[in-house]
């Protein structure tokens, strides 16, 4: 069990020194990771508070996983704006809605919602 992933955690995880622009990208990136991976626990229905809050301690590891990767992806979605990537005289590529690992991470404790 763990916390939801710090700035230095996605950071480290994205292998870059601390950098006062780029902090600010990644911990904008983080908050909204942590918000997805709070509202995707959702409420306890006995008590009606979120399962893993912001501030718990208790955060499974496949969870604190799932939040990491997807604020690193996150934060790297800034070089990819309108959605895709370009590789040059290799073309262009759509990024993906989602991100499969981090799904799959978050599925194994969270309840899956059908809209």
């Amino acid at each position: 069990m763990a916390s939801w992933p710090t700035l230095a955690a996605v950071r480290t995880y994205l292998r870059l020194q601390p950098e006062p622009g780029s902090d600010a990208v990644i911990q904008s990136a983080l908050a909204a990771a942590v918000d997805f991976g709070v509202a995707r626990f959702g409420k306890d229905p006995a008590t009606g508070l979120d399962v893993y809050p912001p501030d718990a301690t208790t955060v499974p590891d496949s969870a604190y996983q799932a939040c990491l990767i997807h604020a690193a992806r996150l934060s790297k979605r800034r070089d990819s704006t309108d959605g895709t990537i370009g590789f040059g005289d290799l073309g262009v590529i759509r990024v993906g809605r989602f991100d499969v690992d981090a799904e799959s991470l978050y599925v194994q404790h969270a309840p899956m919602v059908f809209g």
